[in-house]
């Protein structure tokens, strides 16, 4: 009678795991792999979106686009002498409201670890997307952006599927130019690279690309358009 009860309950055992497993081929996703990725890209999207919503508030309040300053307790490098009060500044109570959010590791691709602002986000305006705002190359035609770079593919990639952007062949959109990663916005707009080259990209208000180069080696950023010019 005890060996039977034995079987019984390996027999559920057995049962209860192919279940599972049936579950996770049927729904395509590795164990704990595509739920966090989700989570992850959700996190990445919703900051982005914070941070464009808080840039048009600053604007509707009065702010200029060169007035807006991204100043913040975490990430240096974002002095804008033009924002004389909080209330043009993203990361003060009395401006944006927000608080920086730092991008967490396990979102990173460490074999970038040693290029340009890797484990921080990116405040630009030295970067025009093709098709936004008023193209043409110049100074005018910036746009306000906010940048993840270093972004893990398969993260990327999940980030797009979630925009409904394109991923040929399985890869994210490769631009035909290397994204500026390295300047930092402090009130001047500087025509410097222009984002196109490729039909996912252009038009696009947010969208995470791969550079030009190499693709086993060109890193892949996550971008946002927080003000179109």
């Amino acid at each position: 009678m005890g060996s039977a009860l034995i079987y019984i309950l390996v027999a559920i055992v057995l049962f209860a795991s192919l279940a599972v497993a049936v579950g996770r081929m049927n729904s395509g996703a590795t164990p704990g792999n595509s739920q966090s990725l989700q989570l992850q890209a959700t996190e990445i999207l919703q900051f982005s979106q914070a941070v464009r919503t808080a840039v048009q508030d600053i604007t509707v309040n009065g702010a200029t686009e060169a007035q807006i300053s991204f100043e913040n307790p975490v990430a240096a490098g974002y002095p804008n002498a033009g924002c004389v009060t909080d209330s043009c500044k993203l990361f003060a109570s009395s401006g944006g409201g927000l608080s920086y959010i730092k991008p967490q590791d396990q979102w990173l691709d460490a074999s970038h670890n040693a290029g340009a602002n890797y484990g921080d986000w990116v405040f630009s305006g030295n970067n025009a997307v093709t098709g936004v705002g008023t193209d043409g190359g110049s100074d005018a035609s910036v746009e306000l952006l906010a940048i993840l770079p270093y972004v893990k593919k398969d993260l990327c990639v999940q980030i797009n599927n979630m925009l409904n952007i394109a991923n040929p062949g399985g890869n994210p959109p490769q631009d035909d130019a290397v994204t500026d990663v390295t300047d930092k916005f402090s009130g001047t707009y500087t025509a410097s690279i222009v984002m196109a080259g490729n039909a996912q990209i252009s038009g696009q208000r947010a969208a995470c690309i791969q550079d030009s180069g190499a693709p086993a080696t060109a890193p892949y950023h996550f971008f946002r358009v927080l003000s179109a010019r």
